[in-house]
C-alpha cells in the first residue's frame, strides 16, 4: 500500500492565532491546500466559528464523500434532518452514515484502524475508551477547522480534547405517573417503590451505570468512585429484583409499555428519548436529578486519527459543536446546550432539560472501571435477573 500523508490540511499550513477572552477571534491558514480538494484556497476562522476559504466563502470539498457512524434513535434523527444536509450543501459534501450503539462504533474503529469511519457521535464513555486507547484526533489541535471548539464549556471538552459533547443530559427513571402515588425523590425509591419495572439490558450502558447507583446507594460512596458492586449486586437482589417485571429490548417497545401501562417505570432510560412522550401529553415523569446523584448523559463527536478525510470530518464537527444546531436538537430532543452561545430551547426547558450549570449536579460513573470489569460483571447480572 503506498505511504499515506495522514497530516490534515491544518497541520500543513503555518496559522496565526489571536485570542479574545476565551473565544478565537481571527485564524488564517496561510499556506498549503486542502485534503478535501475543490477548495483550493486557504482557510480562514471567522470570529463567528465559521470556517472559510480566503475569498470569505465555505470550503467547497468537490463532492467527496464522507462516513459518519451515529448513536441510534432521536440522535441519528436529529443530525439527518439538520445537520447532515446543512454539511453537504455549505462544504459540497456528499455523507454516508451508520446507525450503531457506541460499542459497535468502537469496535468497528478498532477493527479498521486504516480505513476507520470519519466521524463517530459516540456516548462519552465511547470517548473515553477511545482516547485511552490513542484512536481520536484531538479536536483541540485544530481549531483552524474547528473553532467552536473554544465556545464549548471546559466541562464538556473531554480527554484532552478528543472529543466534545454537543448536548447534555441524563440516564434516569422514566415513570407512568399514572401508576404511583407519590413521586420518587430518589433512585432508591423510584428501585424499591416500583411494582413493575421494565429493566435496562446490561448490554447498553445504563446496565452498569444502574449497578453503580446501587452501589453507591449501599455504600454511601459517590457514584463516581470505583465502588464495591458486590454490595450493590445484593442491594439490587433485595431490593429491585421482585420488582422487576421485564428486560426492555429496544426504545419503541419500551415506550409502548410504559405508555400503555403494562409496567410503571423504565429504569435506566434516557431524557431525550421520552422527550416526545412529554410533548404529546402522555402520562409520563423523567424523574431528573435524583438523591443521591444524577446519572450524566452527553452525547459526543470525535474523529479518528486513521480517516483519510480528516479536514472533512473536522468541519462536520465544528458544525455539529455550532450554536445553530445544538438549538435544533434542544428543540428537537429536549436536550441541554454545551456551547456558551446556544441557549436551551424553551419547551425542552420546561420538560427538565439540564442546563450547563446544572450539570455539575450530574455525575459520570467512572467509565474505565466500568470497561475493565463490564464482562465479569454481566455474568452476576445475569444470575440475578434472569432467572
Amino acid at each position: 500500500m503506498a505511504d499515506r500523508d495522514t497530516r490534515t490540511g491544518s497541520q500543513r499550513r503555518r496559522t496565526f492565532l489571536k485570542v479574545g477572552g476565551a473565544s478565537a477571534i481571527g485564524m488564517t491558514g496561510l499556506a498549503g491546500c486542502l485534503t478535501g480538494g475543490g477548495g483550493g484556497g486557504d482557510t480562514t476562522t471567522s470570529g463567528g466559528g465559521e470556517t472559510t476559504t480566503d475569498d470569505g466563502g465555505p470550503m467547497d470539498f468537490g463532492g467527496k464523500e464522507i462516513s459518519v457512524m451515529l448513536n441510534v434513535g432521536a440522535i441519528s434523527t436529529v443530525h439527518k434532518k439538520y445537520l447532515i444536509p446543512r454539511v453537504e450543501e455549505k462544504y459540497n459534501l456528499k455523507i454516508n452514515t451508520q446507525t450503531a450503539v457506541t460499542t459497535t462504533q468502537l469496535t468497528k474503529l478498532q477493527a479498521n484502524p486504516d480505513s476507520p469511519p470519519d466521524v463517530l457521535i459516540p456516548d462519552v464513555i465511547g470517548i473515553e475508551k477511545a482516547s485511552r486507547n490513542g484512536w481520536l484526533e484531538p479536536l483541540t489541535d485544530h481549531k483552524d477547522l474547528v473553532p467552536q471548539i473554544d465556545n464549548i464549556y471546559d466541562k464538556f471538552v473531554h480527554y484532552g480534547g478528543t472529543g466534545a459533547s454537543w448536548e447534555v443530559g441524563e440516564v434516569l427513571p422514566v415513570i407512568n405517573k399514572n401508576m404511583w402515588d407519590s413521586t420518587p425523590t430518589s433512585h432508591a425509591e423510584a428501585m424499591k417503590n416500583s411494582s413493575a419495572t421494565a429493566l435496562v439490558p446490561f448490554s447498553w450502558s445504563g446496565g452498569p451505570y444502574l449497578l453503580l447507583m446501587a452501589s453507591a446507594i449501599a455504600t454511601g460512596e459517590p457514584f463516581n468512585s470505583k465502588l464495591d458492586v458486590q454490595a450493590g449486586f445484593d442491594w439490587l437482589e433485595k431490593n429491585m429484583k421482585p420488582n422487576v417485571k421485564t428486560t426492555y429490548q429496544g426504545v419503541a417497545s419500551a415506550k409502548q409499555q410504559l405508555a400503555s401501562g403494562n409496567v410503571d417505570s423504565l429504569n435506566l432510560f434516557w431524557d431525550y428519548m421520552v422527550f416526545d412522550m412529554w410533548k404529546s401529553g402522555a402520562p409520563i415523569n423523567a424523574l431528573f436529578r435524583l438523591e443521591p446523584k444524577g446519572i450524566a448523559f452527553a452525547e459526543a463527536v470525535g474523529v479518528p486519527k486513521g480517516t483519510n478525510n480528516m479536514d472533512a470530518a473536522l468541519v462536520y464537527a465544528n458544525e455539529c459543536l455550532s450554536p445553530w444546531f445544538q438549538e435544533k436538537a434542544s428543540a428537537e430532543m429536549g436536550c441541554g446546550v454545551t456551547n456558551k452561545n446556544a441557549q436551551v430551547d424553551p419547551q425542552a426547558k420546561e420538560f427538565g432539560a439540564t442546563t450547563a450549570d446544572e450539570f455539575d449536579q450530574l455525575a459520570f460513573p467512572n467509565f474505565e472501571y466500568i470497561w475493565n470489569n463490564r464482562s465479569d460483571w454481566s455474568q452476576r447480572w445475569n444470575e440475578i435477573f434472569s432467572q
